[in-house]
């Protein structure tokens, strides 16, 4: 078989599964949600009636930027977690990895063949449901809201956080997915993740902030919001004020690289380990 062919049907399995379409009906739930309780809501009469403005997709005040768009990738970020989980997670529970073998026996074929389509889905979910979101948002603005003081730049910025959260998307599809062949399951590619968030970022990054401009969550923040994160500053014995920062450039060449290195554990787990 070759890859093209093998990469096709492993779209085409995840595309079938129940979980991808009901985290695509969900997506599309809240943000239709959003937008419609938004629209009912705006009066366009000021702030203080709720007004819908379309410069709440993206706006910079005082030199910092707000953007709504940014708030509503959080729930697809946590969709794609969950699709990922399971797209890798479902076989080894129903015992049909091995059936896959029996097609391909390459097994590194195999697994970059399933996570290419992981991530293919997450890019395909977070287009649809954001697209939704930003469409519904603009003509809800038109009607009852404002589409006054927009930046010159305003549907260009807008474009980069739709493309940045597209591809942030993907990163974390391709991590979980590499996880779920790591532990061979939905719950232990999950449980990792909860357990780096809380042991990790949340307590080694609060007792020890040299750490944190390195580690995943700070860089992935950086690089969606296009801008630097700034962690609390930390005085050194002689009074001198230690700034440290997360950058979007080397926050995405970071996130590239623990990609790689969970998607090359994955393989590695994969090629040596008994499927069953």
């Amino acid at each position: 078989m070759t890859f093209t062919a093998l990469f096709g049907s492993e779209v085409r399995r995840l595309g079938a599964r129940r979980a991808v379409r009901w985290s695509l009906v969900v997506a599309l739930a809240i943000v239709m949600l959003v937008v419609v309780v938004a629209t009912l809501r705006s009066t366009g009469l000021g702030v203080g009636d709720h007004t819908m403005r379309l410069s709440a997709l993206w706006k910079r005040e005082d030199g910092k930027v707000s953007s709504l768009l940014l708030a509503m990738s959080v729930y697809v970020f946590i969709l794609v977690i969950g699709v990922a989980a399971t797209a890798v997670g479902g076989d080894y529970r129903a015992g049909t990895m091995g059936t896959i073998l029996v097609r391909e026996p390459r097994r590194p074929r195999v697994v970059v063949a399933r996570i290419g389509a992981v991530a293919l889905v997450a890019l395909v979910l977070c287009v649809v449901a954001l697209g939704v979101f930003v469409g519904g948002w603009a003509l809800g603005a038109a009607w009852r809201g404002s589409t006054a003081q927009l930046d010159p730049d305003f549907w260009t910025e807008v474009a980069k956080v739709f493309g940045r959260v597209a591809l942030a998307a993907m990163t974390l599809a391709v991590i979980t997915a590499g996880l779920a062949f790591v532990t061979r399951g939905t719950v232990g590619a999950v449980m990792i993740w909860f357990g780096y968030l809380i042991g990790i970022e949340a307590v080694l990054g609060q007792r020890v902030r040299v750490l944190q401009p390195g580690l995943l969550l700070g860089n992935f923040i950086a690089f969606v919001q296009g801008s630097d994160v700034h962690f609390p500053s930390q005085p050194r014995a002689d009074g001198t004020i230690v700034e440290r920062y997360a950058q979007p450039g080397p926050g995405l060449v970071r996130l590239l690289i623990i990609v790689a290195v969970v998607a090359g554990l994955g393989v590695l787990a994969f090629r040596r380990r008994d499927v069953s």
